[in-house]
């Protein structure tokens, strides 16, 4: 079990016995842990525990171990809430859309009784996240320091303006092939606002290639790369937006109708990794374009990447091409070059390189096999 859910556990007397809500919860036993704590205790009956995710890996592990969970931008609240468990976010703006979408639900008079725990680790910024609590709620407690966390309670959410998601979207553009692409993106996302270098890099190189067909945007972020190559192509192109993040797939809806482009004409797909792809020949991509990420909360986390450089060739086409781009420190290419015959660098700056990938490996092998003579037994 992780540290922070140790700190929950460790206080779990302090928690009403009523239903409760987990946001962003670690995947690991506490939600069991809760549930069941007081049944110990007859004549209590167990604790009725739910879950929201804004990570649609977490939502799938959470689903696979029977919990009651929701997939969503923003966490929902029932009104039947004693408790509400919020996982320090990484980003701060986030932190903020979060305590405001809560604790403008908790006004509601079914939940006026209810307390908000805010629970992080100390490099996560914990220590100063009672400031954020301040800002919507009138009481505000540290309860507890262990394990390099902190613990938060707070009640009496201050009377504020209603909450609404599109308070948070910034809108901004960028240009490629001539073309304005306008995007519209929440906190929590790749490049909040803003076009990174890296990426920048790769639509570079990917003006030069003019994918065409059917494409992927792996981990699409906003959806700047993949609404670029929609634009550039004019018509040509069948266009999938995948992300793990429901804050990132909600910024490419918002971005693709911004745009000026039907979000019912792009295929926008919430999965875990590749995991939500089928890899049937029907289903296989001409193109796959992505700046993968190598971050997991506030720890580097490459398995993200390693599992998508392993199996996208699953997803190519015979003749199909991957174009990634990624820090020139990670030990990408080397990964590539197991995975596919064929690894060329197209650009390369002082942060960021670009590669194209081709002919996978796995799509090889299973040609070589279907084109050997048959042995007899």
């Amino acid at each position: 079990m992780e540290a922070i859910s140790q700190v929950i556990l460790r206080n779990e007397a302090r928690l009403p016995p009523g239903p409760l809500l987990l946001i962003d919860a670690a995947r690991d036993s506490l939600g069991d842990a809760l549930r069941t704590a007081r049944v110990a205790e007859p004549p209590a009956p167990a604790r009725a525990v739910r879950l929201s995710t804004q990570d649609f890996g977490d939502f799938r592990w959470f689903e696979a171990a029977g919990a009651v969970v929701e997939f969503a931008a923003v966490p929902t609240l029932s009104g039947a809430e004693q408790a509400v468990v919020l996982r320090l976010p990484r980003e701060k703006d986030r932190l903020a859309m979060l305590l405001h979408a809560v604790g403008a639900q908790m006004q509601a008079a079914e939940l006026s009784a209810a307390r908000l725990w805010l629970v992080g680790e100390n490099r996560a910024g914990i220590k100063s996240a009672g400031c954020y609590l301040q800002q919507y709620f009138g009481q505000v407690a540290s309860l507890d320091k262990a394990r390099h966390c902190g613990l938060f309670e707070a009640s009496a959410p201050r009377p504020d303006r209603p909450f609404r998601l599109e308070d948070y979207v910034l809108d901004w553009s960028v240009r490629h092939a001539g073309r304005a692409i306008h995007l519209r993106t929440l906190p929590g996302v790749f490049a909040h606002g803003r076009l990174d270098r890296g990426t920048q890099l790769l639509l570079e190189a990917l003006e030069r290639r003019q994918p065409r067909g059917k494409v992927l945007d792996f981990a699409c972020g906003s959806g700047v790369v993949g609404l670029a190559l929609q634009a550039a192509a004019a018509g040509e192109l069948q266009l999938t937006l995948l992300d793990a993040s429901a804050l990132a797939l909600e910024s490419s809806r918002r971005s693709l109708a911004a745009s000026g482009l039907d979000p019912a004409a792009v295929n926008l797909l919430a999965s875990d990794g590749l995991s939500e792809l089928s890899g049937a020949a029907a289903d296989r991509f001409d193109w796959i374009v992505s700046n993968p990420p190598f971050h997991r909360g506030v720890r580097n986390d490459l398995d993200v990447a390693a599992g998508f450089f392993r199996v996208a060739g699953n997803c190519l086409r015979e003749t199909g091409r991957m174009v990634v781009v990624f820090n020139r420190h990670l030990p990408y290419p080397q990964w590539l070059q197991g995975a596919f015959g064929r690894v060329e660098r197209l650009a390369e700056s002082g942060e960021y390189t670009v590669i194209e990938a081709s002919r996978p490996a796995s799509l090889v092998a299973r040609k070589m096999a279907r084109n050997a003579p048959n042995r007899a037994p």
